[in-house]
This record gives structure tokens, C-alpha cells and sequence, in this order.
């Protein structure tokens, strides 16, 4: 394994832009972001490799070789590391970018600031999301496998998940970058680089209404060599981490953005999910301060060297972050398959002040649906629910103090997921009350 077969692994995505050392590489640093700021030399220190991020202003500045690289962005213990480099390691070696401990004091972290898609590229982009959206509904074997992983119609649907079979016969299709709105590249040959998409599902993640990232999950059968990557960011896509329900007090972090929008569709009525897409990644400008607020996070990364390596992160940087992986299987959606019951899994790691069930000598109709029991309480007390995909709350009138009711209204909203999912991703308004609360009803 060279440095470059590494960094390709690690879901970045680099370009030729030089002949230094022995062929320059640019792409995005898998610590901090940016665009063209991490730079790898494969071929530097005789086959070793070193990488280096310019962005040494934020704190950044990442350096190292192959090993480092292993160990610090891929999860590998030291031997490990050794082993798949091909190298022995020397009784003295000290990796490059390791300091002995105290020598350097490392600014705090500084959350990138992320920018959108260009309107060209958004346009193309729904362009593609909806056929592939529509393409999905009419395919049941990809159906029926994320319901296996706990997704289901329902959840296809609000968050829009496609399919995209490829086109002309091939797995894939080809564009010209100039097309989606992203700059010209030449590669070595001087010919014009091309937009690939690879078949897959398609996962996109939306920003304040707009579509703002593609990630295309590739089937198995497409992938031939370990160089190839499982998970695919269509170039020009926004680097924001993927989250859902930003306004709960309490969240889960995971790595695959598919087991984000599980958790949010089994459990959204409990917590907010952060989907990072990969495990050294972090949250930006956007999503670090709500995370800051929060009164719990529970780091579920992969139950595996690199989720176990990443959590420390999370673990140093916020106070109320606990590591708490699946109690089976590697991930979320493995769990799922597994039979955890996911609610109750996360439910388990809470504080009491957020699972904490009280009535106020409130009485439950008896019989009566949670769906139906919301539809007739607005109907005759002074309450309106805002709901939306990014923002809920519920407003009471001023005057309004019958705590039994309150509590009631808030243990509906915020603790029965079909009601709280329903609410949020399918009412045709944004804001519930006793006029136009009768729709509420099962989703098809």
C-alpha cells in the first residue's frame, strides 16, 4: 500500500497539480475540509509518502507519513500500520507530525465555516435527486433492503432517497464538469477530467429547503479492488455534516448518513442525529454550536479501530459527549438488522432529565390512538405545534397553565415517533392547531 492508496481509502479525493517530489496531489483534508489545502507527495522519502495541510491558521496543519496517515486518519494501531506500509518499524522511530507530549499547545478547535453549492450545480443536482427519488419507489429490491436496515417507506420518502441505475447500458454516467457548474480540470494528458457518477442509492442532504450534498452509496458488486470506495461525494456538494432535528437537546453521532436517518426515523422524537459520512470527520461552522448546547451526545461510530480512534475527538472536545456504540453488530443499521431495539438503546444513554415520564394526573383516553389523542387536544386547548423538518416547538397560550395537558401535548410530540415524524415531514402546514389538525392521519 502507497500513501496515495491510503488517502483514497480514506473517502478523499485527490488530483495531480504537480511534479514536486516526485507527483504532487491536492484534494480536501480529511481533518478540517477545505477544497485543495491537503497536498501528498506518494512518492516523497523513498516510497514513504508525506502529506501536509496547509491550513495551519485553524489549528490544522497535519502532517506525516504513510504511517502517521494510518494510524491517524484510518484508525490503525502502530504495528498495524508497519505492516500494511510494508515496513519495519525501528526501535527509535518517532512518526512525523509527533511531538512528545506537552511541547506543543494546540489552539481549540475552530469549526470550518462551509460554503454552498453553486446555483448551477443545485439545479443539476435536483435534477438528478427527483429522477432518482422516483426511480427508487418503483425499485423493491433496494426497498426491501433499507427496510432491512431499518428505513422504510416512510423514511424514503421524507428524506428523499433515490436510486440511480446508471445509463446506456453502463453502471455509471459521465458529465462535463462545466456542466454542473464546477471548474475545469486537465489531467496529465492535457484532456478535460469528467463528472463520473457511479450507480448506487442516493443519499442527498438538504440546507434550509435547498439540496446542498450527493453522496451515492455503490453497490458490492461494483466494487472490484480495495481501492475502491464504497461511499462516492459528487464533486461541487457542500461539506457540512448531515443533521437532523438540530432543536433537541440531546444527540447522536454516526458515521454512515443512512444510520443518521434511521435513528432520526426510529428515535427522532428523542434526539437530533449528526451523520459525518466518515469517521475523521467533524462538524462545521453550522452544526458545532448546536452541538456545543447540547445536553448529551452519544458518539455511536463504528464499533471498529477507526470509530474507536475518532470518538476521542468528541470525547476531548465536548463536555456532555459519552462514547456509546451498538451493543451488537458494528453499526446502527447493522444493530437494526439484528433486532436492537433502537430507541430503547438510545433512550438507555440519556439523562433522566430528558426521559423523565410524568402526567400531572393527566389520564391517557383509553383506547385511543396517540395520532388521534393529538388531533383532539388543539381542537379544544389554546396550543399550536410549529413543526418542520429543521425546526419544531410547541407554543402555548400564555394564559394556558394545566400542567396534566402541557405535559401531555410534549410526550405526543416528543416521544411517539409516528406522531413526531408525521408532524414534521408530512403535514402540509408549518404550524398544527385546533383549525388544521383534523389531516393528521396515517402516512401511506
Amino acid at each position: 500500500m502507497n500513501l496515495l492508496d491510503a488517502v483514497a481509502d480514506a473517502g478523499v479525493v485527490v488530483r495531480r497539480v504537480g511534479n514536486t517530489k516526485g507527483g504532487e496531489y491536492a484534494g480536501p483534508c480529511p481533518r478540517c475540509g477545505g477544497t485543495d489545502r491537503f497536498r501528498v507527495w506518494p512518492g516523497d522519502k523513498g516510497g514513504r509518502g508525506s502529506y501536509w495541510c496547509r491550513d495551519t491558521g485553524n489549528g490544522c496543519g497535519a502532517w506525516g507519513d504513510l504511517v502517521q496517515f494510518l494510524v491517524g486518519f484510518r484508525g490503525y494501531e502502530y504495528k498495524d500500520a508497519f505492516q500494511a506500509a510494508g515496513r519495519e518499524r525501528p526501535v527509535d522511530y518517532r512518526p512525523a507530525g509527533q511531538q512528545p507530549s506537552g511541547t506543543i499547545d494546540r489552539p481549540a478547535f475552530k469549526p470550518r465555516v462551509h460554503e454552498a453549492p453553486v446555483e448551477t450545480w443545485r439545479k443539476r443536482a435536483k435534477a438528478f435527486a427527483d429522477k432518482s427519488h422516483q426511480e427508487l419507489l418503483e425499485n423493491k429490491t433496494v426497498l426491501h433492503y433499507l427496510a432491512g436496515r431499518g428505513i422504510d417507506l416512510q423514511a424514503v420518502q421524507g428524506f428523499r432517497l433515490g436510486w440511480f441505475g446508471g445509463e446506456n447500458g453502463k453502471n455509471c454516467l459521465f458529465r462535463s464538469r462545466e456542466s454542473w457548474g464546477l471548474s475545469t480540470i486537465f489531467k496529465d494528458n492535457g484532456r478535460k477530467r469528467v463528472l463520473w457518477i457511479p450507480r448506487g442509492i442516493v443519499i442527498p442532504c438538504f440546507k434550509g429547503g435547498e439540496i446542498y450534498r450527493l453522496r451515492i452509496r455503490r453497490p458490492k458488486t461494483d466494487l472490484k479492488t480495495k481501492k475502491d470506495s464504497k461511499y462516492i461525494v459528487i464533486p461541487g456538494s457542500g461539506a457540512e455534516v448531515m443533521g437532523h432535528n438540530p432543536d433537541h437537546q440531546a444527540f447522536v453521532v454516526v458515521e454512515a448518513e443512512l444510520d443518521a436517518m434511521m435513528i432520526a426515523r426510529r428515535a427522532g422524537s428523542l434526539v437530533g442525529t449528526v451523520g459525518l459520512g466518515s469517521a475523521s470527520n467533524k462538524p462545521g461552522a453550522v452544526a458545532f454550536p448546536v452541538l456545543q448546547r447540547a445536553l448529551r451526545i452519544l458518539v455511536a461510530l463504528d464499533y471498529d479501530k477507526a470509530g474507536k480512534a475518532a470518538s476521542k475527538w468528541w470525547l476531548n472536545t465536548f463536555e456532555s459527549a459519552r462514547r456509546w456504540p451498538v451493543r451488537m453488530g458494528k453499526d446502527p443499521g447493522d444493530a437494526f438488522e439484528r433486532g436492537e431495539d433502537i430507541k430503547e438503546w438510545i433512550r438507555a444513554g440519556l439523562p433522566p432529565a430528558l426521559t423523565l415520564d410524568v402526567n400531572y394526573g393527566y389520564r391517557i383516553p383509553e383506547g385511543m390512538a396517540p395520532m388521534d389523542e393529538l388531533k383532539m387536544l388543539p381542537q379544544k386547548y389554546p396550543v399550536k405545534i410549529q413543526a418542520e423538518p429543521e425546526r419544531a416547538k410547541i407554543l402555548f397560550d400564555p394564559g394556558f397553565k394545566n400542567r396534566g395537558i402541557r405535559q401531555r401535548i410534549h410526550d405526543l410530540f416528543e416521544g411517539d415517533d409516528e406522531v413526531h415524524w408525521y408532524l414534521r415531514m408530512y403535514h402540509p402546514d408549518s404550524v398544527i392547531d385546533g383549525s388544521n389538525c383534523h389531516v393528521v392521519g396515517a402516512v401511506a
